[in-house]
């Protein structure tokens, strides 16, 4: 009695788009999608809100040469700003951002005082060996 039975392969019959129909009136629901959106419409686009972000500023990789004492004067002082801060602000202290800070600090003083500046009064008294 098995063997009269017509063995039916269902995956060439999904993949090969047969008459035989799966799902019921799925001809006519693709008829009534296809009808309802006509060619030359577009659907309309829904953009998401976007959230703000914090604007980055543009960084430029770039080298300078340390003395030994200054190197290692950096590194000490991230390790010590890291005991300061709460444990979600520490993974944001690099020496990138000390130096970077530090550079602002500066340079704003210098623009302010010129040649009365913190920095000007420190090259000016430096060794030129150094």
């Amino acid at each position: 009695m098995a063997e009269n039975k017509k063995k039916q392969d269902v995956l060439k019959t999904v993949l090969s788009g047969s008459e035989y129909n799966f799902v019921p009136g799925l001809e006519e629901l693709e008829k009534l999608i296809h009808r309802s959106v006509k060619p030359s419409e577009s659907a309309p686009v829904i953009e998401k809100p976007k959230a703000k972000k914090k604007k980055r500023l543009k960084k430029r990789k770039t080298t300078y040469y340390l003395t030994e004492e200054i190197f290692k004067n950096l590194g000490d002082a991230k390790e010590i700003i890291r005991k300061m801060l709460p444990d979600l602000q520490k993974s944001k202290i690099s020496k990138t951002r000390i130096v970077d800070s530090a550079l602002k600090m500066i340079l704003k003083e210098f623009e302010t005082k010129g040649g009365n500046s913190a920095l000007v009064k420190q090259i000016s008294k430096r060794d030129p060996k150094s």
